[in-house]
């Protein structure tokens, strides 16, 4: 009897003190700086999640990119890739914290090579109301509107993370195997579908 109490005693134990990846789910997030989002997705890999509102007559694209499980030493990007599911061509959006002062930094990089350090940079389309946020010791959240052209209701996404540079004042390249090689898809703004 006592080794069949011990299995079980771990699986309470674990399950009670792993946080359950469900209670991260996008749908149940709510945002502390009172921001509210009609739509949104649990993206697939990456331990990310899209949030979004889509005006079909500007074509204004409010966005909140969240990734969890961070550390202060890594950064976090969100791109539109208007060539394709893959990451050159990718218009990202780009946060990190500042190792020198703690402040964040959000920027615009247009990626076109496998081995960027994403420089920062214009991008296709025009971007405001960038900010960023780093809660809970371990979320990073990119906000920003991207304004879209008609023809871009369904787009091609790509989501990544990385660590920083030695000396954390920027990217350095993110790890090309397992879920980051698969951090891409497609979504449809007005309907929500992805793949």
């Amino acid at each position: 009897m006592h080794k069949a109490v011990l299995p079980a005693a771990l699986f309470v134990l674990i399950t009670l003190f792993t946080p359950s990846f469900a209670s991260q789910a996008c749908k149940n997030h709510t945002f502390s700086n009172n921001r509210t989002f009609a739509r949104c997705v649990d993206l697939p890999v990456l331990n990310s999640f899209l949030h979004w509102n889509y005006n079909c007559s500007s074509y204004a694209l409010n966005v909140a990119f969240r990734h969890v499980g961070m550390t202060h030493s890594r950064w976090v990007a969100w791109a539109i890739n208007p060539s394709g599911k893959q990451m050159v061509g990718s218009q990202a959006l780009v946060a990190y914290q500042r190792n020198n002062n703690g402040s964040m930094r959000v920027y615009t990089s247009s990626v076109d090579s496998y081995a960027t350090t994403l420089p920062e940079g214009r991008l296709k389309y025009r971007v405001s109301r960038m900010s960023t946020t780093f809660e809970n010791e371990s979320e990073m959240t990119i906000f920003a509107t991207v304004h879209l052209t008609s023809d871009m209701v369904t787009i091609n996404q790509v989501w990544q993370e990385g660590p920083l540079n030695g000396k954390a004042d920027g990217p350095s390249m993110h790890a090309t195997s397992g879920d980051h090689i698969t951090s891409f898809g497609t979504l449809n703004l007005v309907t929500g579908t992805t793949s």
